[in-house]
This record gives structure tokens, sequence and C-alpha cells, in this order.
């Protein structure tokens, strides 16, 4: 039983070996590349802020407010335009007491804050005043996308593998060998989109700028004599 065990930690050891030679005759090269798309879709973010000496009686101005702001961007937008409450709160208010008095609830306030995708980029400036026109108090800002990011993600990653191939081509030139195989490979993404802040004025010409996708591409490569 001995001899058995002494074989298999001989053969333990053999593989291990072998693994490390064969790890340390590879490159390790990163490639990156970056692209640029124009946006074809916009977020503005608008909200509904109410607050009456009640919870009651603020909700229901609320939802009176924001309900109005609801149907006026309905039927500018149409079918190209999703609005969707992404926040909503109900808060006491309370007053400003003098030094060593307790702060006493005066009133309730209730914020309702809407997403608005639109699809058709030249109505964003009207989007702004029809909302402010029937009612938001409150633009959070705007924040452009792309409805599908894949094609430019495929495209970033296909340039940013070349790139870590070519890197890896060029360090084994300088060493005086040739590469292989692959080995092993991994990617990351970073997308970047325009935001324009919640001091965006409607009358102004709004720019999209561009949405950028950076990828990265990790690649291990075989290292042929």
């Amino acid at each position: 039983m001995r001899i058995k065990t002494i074989v298999i930690s001989f053969a333990l050891a053999a593989v291990s070996w072998a693994q490390t030679t064969l790890r340390s005759s590879s490159i390790i090269a990163v490639g990156s590349a970056t692209v640029s798309a124009t946006p074809d879709v916009a977020r503005v973010d608008v909200g509904v802020s109410t607050q009456a000496a009640t919870a009651q009686a603020a909700t229901a101005a609320n939802a009176t407010q924001a309900s109005a702001v609801i149907a006026a961007l309905q039927a500018i937008i149409g079918s190209g335009t999703n609005i969707k409450t992404i926040s909503y709160s109900l808060s006491p208010v309370y007053n400003n007491p003098a030094a060593g008095q307790t702060a006493t609830i005066i009133g309730y306030a209730v914020t309702n804050e809407l997403e608005v995708t639109v699809t058709d980029l030249t109505q964003i400036g009207k989007v702004i005043d029809t909302a402010i026109q029937s009612g938001a108090n409150r633009v959070q800002g705007i924040a452009f996308d792309l409805r599908d990011r894949n094609p430019a993600t495929a495209q970033a990653l296909k340039l940013a593998a070349a790139n870590s191939r070519t890197q890896a081509d060029a360090i084994a030139a300088g060493l005086n060998v040739h590469t292989g195989v692959v080995l092993h490979a991994t990617q990351g993404v970073n997308t970047t989109t325009p935001i324009l802040g919640a001091g965006v004025a409607a009358s102004t010409p709004i720019e999209t700028g561009l949405v950028v996708v950076q990828a990265s591409v990790t690649l291990e490569v075989a290292i042929l004599p």
C-alpha cells in the first residue's frame, strides 16, 4: 500500500510540473477598443411634488397633478413613448423650531417621479415643456442610450480581441518566438451614456452626444519555438 502511495505522489507531482511548464510557456496580452454610436433613445425624468396639511390631501393633490402630466405627455407623444413611475415618496414636513424646542409636523410632502422614454429624440424639448406646463415641477435630467447595445458591444469586443492578438504577436516577435493557440481569454465592457443635468432648458437645443462602448480583452496564447 505504501508503494502505491509513493507512485501516486510522483504521478501528481509530474502532472503539476507539466501544468506549470505549460502555463509558463505562454504570453498574456491585453487589448482594448472603443466604439461610439449615436443614441436612439432618451429617458427624461420629471417629477410632481405636492405638499398639504394632511397626508391624504397631499396624496390626492399629487395624484391629480401627476395624472394631468401623464395625460398631456401621452397626448403629444403617442405610441413612441413609455411612461412609468420610478419613485414615489410620502414624508412629513417639520417646522424649524428655535433652539431647545421640539420640531413638530406641519404638513406632508408627496413626490412622484416619472421616467419618460422617448424614441424620437426631436421630441425631448417638447416633452419637458409639456410636462412643466401640465403640472410637473421637477426635472431630474435626461439620459441617452441605445435601444440595442449588442451590435456596438460586439464590434468593440471584436476590435479589442484583434488588438490583444496583435500585442501578443508583438511580444512574441521581441522574444524571437511565435504565438500558437489561444489558451484563455477574458473580456470586460463598459458603456458610457451622455447625461444632461436637471438644469436643462427645454427652449435650448439639446445635443445628444454619443454613447461610448469601451471593451477590453485579455488573451493568453501558447508560445511556439
